[in-house]
């Protein structure tokens, strides 16, 4: 389960997001991306995590469940999971970012690379001109691959224990 603390960098939609949902692992996912995201972002503003402005309008339908993205900001930003990896992409002085990491599972290993390049593609804005970068597999039996419309960008992986804030348990 992920660290209860998480919550307090989070807004309140944010953990009224958390409280909905049902399932204990989509419930982790959730709050550890959310947290992560607001202590890469803040790191890069240096603020607080919990400082950071987080928006999740939908630009198809308005809801509260899009692309997170840091009005007032030029930085761009995106979040993945699956299974117990969480990863998060910035992209600072504009531009675009899309992350997605997958794990293998039984499936062979050139499908799930096909589908993280269209994922991180689609949450980069799609469209041509976007450089990927397949990045060392964050945990075993993972692919992860990056995408951004600045062919120089640097990518690297970040430990998330440096950024997240201590345990108290």
């Amino acid at each position: 389960m992920a660290h209860v603390g998480l919550l307090d960098v989070l807004d309140q939609r944010e953990r009224q997001r958390v409280h909905r949902t049902v399932a204990e692992a989509d419930r982790a996912r959730f709050l550890l991306g959310a947290a992560l995201l607001r202590s890469v972002a803040g790191s890069m503003l240096d603020l607080p995590a919990e400082a950071v402005t987080v928006d999740r309008t939908c630009s198809h339908c308005g809801r509260w469940h899009g692309r997170p993205t840091l009005p007032g900001t030029a930085l761009d930003m995106s979040v993945s999971h699956s299974g117990t990896v969480v990863a998060v992409a910035a992209l600072p002085g504009g531009g675009r970012v899309g992350i997605d990491v997958e794990r293998t599972g039984d499936r062979l290993v050139p499908e799930v690379v096909a589908w993280t390049i269209a994922e991180a593609q689609f949450k980069a804005g799609g469209g041509s001109g976007l450089t990927l970068h397949r990045l060392p597999p964050p945990a075993p039996r993972h692919v992860l691959t990056v995408a951004t419309d600045r062919a120089a960008a640097t990518v690297e992986v970040v430990d998330a224990t440096t950024l997240l804030p201590p345990s108290t348990s």
